[in-house]
């Protein structure tokens, strides 16, 4: 007996396969159209490869017709054992099962020529009416905060599902909304002036600014409940004041940080590989935020509440969201409210995806139920896509109010020098010092983006160098040492065309072309489901199946000819699918480590 998967599937053999059942069905116990179509959704791929490919159970078929499933697979099995398919090899059935095995040979050659035409897995899954264009914004780190480790989860991952998104077809707008205003700037810079001037560095430098933010919050709890805190925390509002109004003493010093803090990263995106369309701020939407509030006040949308205005969604749950305090400041509901109408002045846009952590889910259930109730008919299909933290080796969140957090500066280095110290000195006179370090980068941006996506969203990440820079395991490193290895048999063994009309006798042979064949099937589920997980656990099985292949299965050396050249086809077609995946979750992929 096998059990099959149900997901979602591009592929021409696992298609075929579900039209040929869904036709049988029909035409064997007479079901309506809508049936068939159903019985399309339960044909999968085989979870047991070594008696069959795919696989349809009978089992939901039985309750429709009355019949027992073994009875139901047999007839549709006696039905279909004459079937003319250059896709399916054989049909049979087992304990209920209707069981399919796929011509592989056909299925390697389809996929080398996709390799050769350019066309491997390039082409949109979605049907033309399912595209949307749709408005991603992701990594909104805040100004005068180094950036750290714990904030690229959101970056990465926010990367990851816009060439997702983009993959199967929809229209994606990469937009970021740094934290330019607010209170811990005002704290910042209070700090600062009052007590870092005379250590002010000559030359820009934002892990210091992130110190001096640190420190503030740290000095601020230390004088809490004291005289002094009181007269602290009024400084720090006439500097809020001053920010907010955009003139006085601090104003020169805000714009200099500010730019930064904005260049910083900058350079942390380009280290990255990570881009945007748009860069909203969010010391753009204040002023406008709030005359909109009061506009939308004024016509009777908001209303009154012990002199806060907002809106009471109770009847939904959500309690009463306040959009102006009773002194007339706003909040980051209010901004998010002006950044909401910014983004959907795009007639275009049919949703707003949102990538933040998991703490702001109230959040934006009340900002999607405001815009819902203004008109908005996107705010029904917008996204609050949550995640849990980053923690170090002990379980402790990283934060930018404490010191355990590890800068992208200090990073790069560290996990650079780790892996030059463990993996690349020996290949100091070969390769050079500059090709040394950019291959340790490449393989220092694998081991941080693959540790980042493998674990779903909704899970707390633990960063423990050591295991994400293994080349052996479930690691980044692993899958570009996969990669190498591909491009050094090419290499070595050279080009040659492929006889597909050996056939693949082998079981990694077998178990290789299968996994390649799977590809769209795990992309799709990838994209619709927001999960760059499950592309990285395919990733990893492709990965962990060639090194069987490669371990059974000589190429360079085997005597028969023929059989090299098509197992160097399917060495070029793994390579290819590799690169594939990986450049969807934005891993650099070396041609040697």
């Amino acid at each position: 007996m096998t059990g099959s998967l149900t997901i979602p599937v591009t592929s021409q053999f696992l298609d075929e396969t579900r039209q040929l059942v869904a036709e049988a069905v029909q035409q064997v116990f007479d079901v309506p159209s809508a049936t068939a179509e159903e019985v399309k959704t339960w044909v999968g791929y085989s979870t047991q490869s070594t008696i069959a490919h795919a696989a349809f159970p009978c089992h939901n078929l039985a309750k429709i017709l009355r019949q027992a499933p073994k009875q139901i697979a047999f007839q549709l099995c006696s039905h279909l054992s004459g079937i003319s398919s250059t896709r399916i090899r054989e049909v049979s059935e087992l304990n209920g099962y209707l069981n399919f095995t796929f011509n592989l040979e056909l299925c390697l050659q389809e996929s080398f020529a996709r390799v050769r035409e350019g066309r491997l897995y390039v082409e949109p899954l979605l049907a033309s009416n399912e595209r949307e264009k749709v408005i991603v914004e992701f990594s909104q780190p805040n100004t005068h905060q180094a950036l750290h480790i714990g904030h690229l989860r959101n970056t990465v991952y926010g990367d990851a599902v816009c060439n997702l998104l983009s993959a199967v077809g929809h229209r994606v707008v990469r937009a970021t909304y740094p934290g330019d205003l607010g209170a811990h700037i005002a704290k910042t810079l209070w700090f600062l002036k009052k007590f870092k001037m005379e250590e002010f560095p000559k030359q820009p430098d934002s892990d210091w600014l992130g110190h001096v933010y640190a420190e503030a919050d740290q000095y601020l709890k230390s004088i809490e409940g004291t005289d002094d805190e009181i007269a602290c925390r009024m400084e720090i509002s006439k500097v809020f004041q001053q920010l907010e109004a955009q003139k006085g003493e601090y104003q020169d010093l805000y714009l200099d940080t500010r730019e930064w803090s904005l260049n910083a990263m900058h350079q942390v995106y380009d280290w990255l590989g990570v881009r945007f369309d748009v860069w909203y701020y969010e010391s753009e939407c204040d002023h406008p935020s709030r005359d909109f509030v009061k506009g939308k006040f004024e016509e009777g949308f908001f209303v009154l509440s012990q002199g806060a205005i907002g809106i009471d969604l109770n009847p939904y749950d959500l309690g009463f969201a306040i959009y102006l305090r009773s002194d007339g400041t706003g909040l980051y509901l209010t901004k998010d409210l002006e950044l909401l109408n910014r983004k959907f002045s795009d007639p275009e846009i049919t949703s707003s995806i949102y990538v933040v952590d998991s703490r702001q889910k109230l959040h934006f259930q009340q900002l999607f139920k405001t815009a819902e109730l203004m008109g908005y008919p996107q705010a029904g299909k917008s996204l609050h896509l949550a995640y849990e933290s980053v923690t170090d080796e002990k379980g402790a969140p990283f934060s930018s109010r404490s010191l355990n957090a590890v800068s992208i500066d200090s990073l790069k280095l560290g996990i650079r020098n780790r892996i030059i110290e463990q993996y690349l000195k020996q290949f100091m006179d070969e390769w050079g010092m500059s090709g040394i370090v950019e291959l340790a980068d490449q393989i220092a941006l694998g081991a941080i983006k693959y540790g980042m996506l493998k674990v779903d969203r909704n899970r707390i990440i633990q960063f423990i160098l050591e295991d994400w820079i293994k080349l052996d395991g479930d690691t980044g490193p692993y899958l570009q040492y996969a990669y190498a290895r591909c491009a050094n048999i090419r290499k070595k063994v050279g080009e040659a065309a492929p006889d597909f009309s050996v056939q693949l006798t082998t079981e990694a042979e077998h178990e290789v072309v299968l996994h390649l064949e799977k590809f769209n099937t795990f992309l799709l589920q990838a994209a619709t489901q927001y999960r760059p997980s499950t592309l990285c656990a395919y990733l990893y099985d492709l990965a962990r199946i060639f090194s069987r292949f490669y371990q059974d299965c000589p190429i360079k050396d085997v005597q028969d000819i023929s059989v090299r050249n098509t197992r160097l086809a399917l060495v070029t077609t793994v390579q290819s699918v590799l690169k594939r995946g990986m450049d969807l979750l934005g891993i650099p992929t070396p041609e040697r480590m």
